[in-house]
């Protein structure tokens, strides 16, 4: 995948700028960043001054670039979401006016809340993400029932003490499984995924197997282990 920010990205972008007290953190790859993307982010840098801040991430992948944004808040809450539209921007405002109401919880999107929130998910894949998260609810004995949608709002103290170990997409899984396992509450919301149109996957189908590695070796785990 070749990191760009296209017309929808920027819209989204200004919208959330201009009506939240958000800082935006834009993650690059010094060697796989497009130049059209670092010309338009130093272009909403200059416009939106100290609400943008650049960060080149020190290791590859989601992994590397969510590792980096964490290292570099400074704010009391991180909304963890998706740069290619494929979590509905429209739904941020509804997840921050929850947190603000329960500022010490996590605030999770949940696509299997309501009927019909896949839009683009095949049906082979959709039947297998239902087993998965059935498996590793009742493993860890939560509710939750979608543990792998990376669409959250965090305190910033909590997701800060975490020690992320996976380099790419289980990190997803990763921070939802060390909350759950450290006892801290969480809200489910609602929310629809929606395939990406632009832009081509970094994570092929069979790297899906992965999570369930990271998700035994986070429950294996003690508690010490999983924290700073």
């Amino acid at each position: 995948m070749k990191p760009f920010l296209c017309k929808k990205q920027l819209k989204l972008l200004r919208k959330i700028i201009q009506n939240q007290f958000l800082v935006i953190l834009l993650c690059f790859q010094k060697k796989k960043t497009t130049n059209r993307s670092r010309i338009v982010s130093y272009k909403l840098k200059q416009k939106y001054k100290s609400k943008i801040k650049i960060i080149y991430q020190k290791k590859r992948f989601i992994g590397g670039a969510l590792i980096s944004a964490i290292d570099n808040i400074n704010a009391s809450h991180f909304i963890l979401m998706a740069s290619d539209l494929e979590t509905n921007p429209k739904d941020v405002k509804k997840l921050i006016n929850y947190s603000k109401k329960n500022p010490k919880k996590i605030i999770t999107a949940n696509r299997w809340l309501k009927q019909n929130s896949f839009n683009g998910y095949s049906l082979s894949k959709l039947y297998l993400n239902k087993i998965f998260q059935f498996f590793f609810s009742s493993l860890f004995l939560v509710s939750l029932s979608d543990l792998t949608f990376a669409y959250r709002v965090y305190p910033s103290n909590i997701i800060k003490k975490f020690y992320l170990k996976e380099n790419r997409h289980p990190i997803l899984l990763e921070t939802i499984l060390i909350p759950i396992k450290l006892g801290i509450q969480f809200i489910e919301v609602s929310s629809k995924w929606k395939k990406r149109k632009e832009g081509n996957s970094s994570n092929p189908f069979f790297y899906n197997f992965l999570y369930i590695i990271t998700g035994f070796r986070i429950f294996f785990s003690s508690k010490k282990k999983l924290i700073k």
